[in-house]
């Protein structure tokens, strides 16, 4: 029998905010040049062609991923608070770089949807994370070793993405010309990726393999980010493919295409394991009849 959660007054609150966030990274999508185009971003055509798959899959994983996490926190199902935190911390990651990357020179509407945007996905990704340790146990004693491995080896993944970045700051080298054209936009993704995301990773294998009892909440909210993330890096490589950017590269599609997929196929896994009936509801919230 599955076991489910009583939904709390947080519950309905987050699932509210969620599909507010999924109507307005609809908008976000269409003013772009992805649909309507009535938005014109100060950015290089290779940025532009990145974005193009960008908002591919925010429309066909993270909004769907967003009402999902909303219907599910509705139904008090388990999976609601650690799916709505992936969504809401994909929003906040990518909305950080919409404000920062492109260089306006004057003042913008679109600026201050995609502050929104950031805002709110920050805040309910708290709100998920929270609901999301209170409704949870530690991960079973005979997974934690294979799950807190494999999120050491995907904070590895991200660093190795910059080794030449690394490599290039030992040297004091200069940006190649690809990232030249849109430093502010690299710049902050180093941050996102090396400065929160590592970290986070890190942290969060670090709690599995101690047996927190937050380690289930970091576990499952770390890989449905990164279920979600990737793809979206993918997509952008094959936008640049099928509109013949200069700098598109096959090889790196086929690897970030592989990755995502199992990183996917992890993120189904982790899920199941941690989150399959009778594993992290607290005893307080299944009602069991006394014995006479």
């Amino acid at each position: 029998m599955r076991v489910t959660i009583a939904p709390t007054r947080a519950d309905t609150a987050l699932a509210v905010g969620l599909v507010a966030m999924a109507g307005a990274l609809l908008v976000s999508s269409l003013v772009g040049p992805l649909a309507l185009d009535v938005v014109d971003y100060p950015m290089s055509t290779t940025a532009t062609n990145q974005l193009l798959g960008l908002e591919v899959v925010t429309l066909l994983l993270v909004v769907p991923a967003s009402l999902a996490a909303a219907v599910l926190l509705r139904r008090g199902h388990r999976v609601g608070p650690p799916l709505a935190f992936a969504a809401a911390a994909y929003t906040a990651y990518m909305f950080a770089q919409y404000v920062l990357g492109p260089e306006y020179d004057a003042y913008s509407l679109v600026v201050l949807l995609h502050l929104a945007l950031f805002t709110l996905g920050l805040v309910l990704a708290v709100v998920a994370w929270v609901r999301a340790a209170a409704t949870s146990r530690p991960v079973p004693v005979h997974r934690r070793r294979t799950i807190g491995v494999v999120l050491l080896m995907l904070a590895a993944f991200v660093v190795s993405r910059y080794a030449g970045s690394l490599a290039g700051a030992a040297a004091a080298g200069p940006l190649p010309a690809e990232l030249a054209e849109e430093p502010t936009f690299y710049w902050s993704i180093v941050l996102l990726d090396l400065g929160v995301v590592v970290p986070g990773t890190v942290a969060a294998a670090v709690a599995v393999l101690r047996g927190s009892r937050l380690g289930t909440a970091a576990a499952c909210g770390v890989v449905g980010w990164f279920a979600l993330v990737p793809p979206s890096v993918a997509a952008m490589g094959v936008a640049m493919l099928v509109r013949d950017d200069p700098y598109a590269a096959a090889a790196q599609v086929v690897v970030l295409g592989v990755a995502a997929l199992l990183f996917a196929a992890f993120a189904v896994w982790v899920f199941r394991t941690l989150l399959g009936p009778g594993r992290t509801e607290p005893a307080a919230a299944v009602s069991a009849p006394r014995a006479a």
